[in-house]
């Protein structure tokens, strides 16, 4: 009889319908689809992390890939920020707000990780899903009302096409030099989705 704890994975969430050559509507099916990145990559430290042996190679690389998962701030300042000159003052509130709900569980996460990574924690598989467990309970609903907040009927209302066009032109810029081959990239291969286009 087994006596590793029973396995919860988290369900992605629905990529909106849209035309993707319509900059209005591709922001909430781009959020989606990134989104969705995020689950499936803690779905699959959650998956991964019952063969983790302390000491391998593979050990490192699993704190690496656990690192890159968790670091996701680009609309919180890029992208939420701006939106909130356009749409006026508070209009992007609440997803900040509710960036603050998850930041104790990404924190303890994130110290979790340092400590297992320096040695000052020992390995132990019921104290790492129960951290990404607690982490994911609170970011994912948070994922969803981010989609949401981004109904391209809104967007459109004040935001007109070639100034959001140029908007992504100038932080595709600043995203360049900031994804990393190494980690942003193979992160997006790996958990990306082929059907809705990432």
């Amino acid at each position: 009889m087994s006596t590793e704890p029973t396995l919860k994975l988290f369900h992605c969430l629905p990529v909106p319908n849209g035309d993707i050559n319509d900059v209005h509507e591709l922001q909430p099916i781009r959020m989606a689809i990134l989104h969705n990145v995020i689950l499936r990559g803690f779905n699959s430290m959650l998956y991964y992390s019952g063969e983790v042996t302390t000491g391998a190679k593979k050990y490192t690389s699993f704190l690496n890939y656990c690192d890159a998962v968790c670091h996701h701030s680009n609309e919180e300042t890029m992208l939420f920020p701006w939106l909130e000159t356009k749409l006026g003052e508070g209009a992007m509130g609440s997803n900040l707000e509710d960036h603050n709900k998850f930041r104790v569980p990404l924190a303890t996460f994130e110290e979790l990780l340092a400590n297992l990574r320096s040695g000052k924690t020992a390995w132990n598989l019921e104290t790492f899903r129960k951290s990404v467990y607690e982490l994911v309970e609170a970011l994912r609903p948070h994922l969803q009302e981010e989609i949401e907040s981004l109904r391209p009927e809104k967007l459109r209302d004040y935001i007109p096409a070639d100034e959001f066009k140029q908007k992504e032109k100038e932080d595709e810029e600043v995203l360049k030099k900031k994804i990393s081959m190494t980690t942003s990239m193979p992160l997006l291969y790996v958990n990306g989705d082929g059907v809705n286009g990432a």
